[in-house]
């Protein structure tokens, strides 16, 4: 059976381009820790203190996922704000299997012709 990859990409202010990680292969303690996160995600959706707490801890899982490649300030700098909500949701639902992995995910972030990235 082919080994799926869990990726994700961030910005590195330091070196001004995005990188690519690699999770290592992840286990059933991995599984059972996401499930858990994605729980009391849920249950405290209501409340904006615990539901700040439950982002800080899904930050530090998706620093431990991928074997401390990164740091916390290195994952929370590296994405949007408006991204980060959802890279953590796609990469604990790949994690649990709500995802199927995909072989390479696109990016949006492509160079135009004149090598910006499209944004203005």
């Amino acid at each position: 059976m082919t080994q799926k990859r869990i990726t994700i990409k961030l910005w590195s202010d330091a070196e001004q381009k995005e990188k690519t990680y690699v999770a290592p292969r992840t286990s059933a303690k991995t599984l059972l820790d996401a499930l858990r996160l994605n729980k009391k995600a849920e249950d405290t959706a209501k409340d904006l203190e615990k539901s700040i707490k439950v982002l800080e801890e899904q930050i530090k899982f998706m620093v431990d996922i991928f074997g401390k490649q990164f740091t916390y300030d290195e994952f929370s700098e590296g994405l949007q704000s408006f991204e980060i909500s959802a890279e953590i949701s796609r990469v604990l639902a790949e994690v649990v299997g709500y995802k199927k992995i995909d072989e390479e995910d696109p990016d949006f972030l492509q160079p135009t012709e004149t090598g910006a990235t499209g944004e203005q």
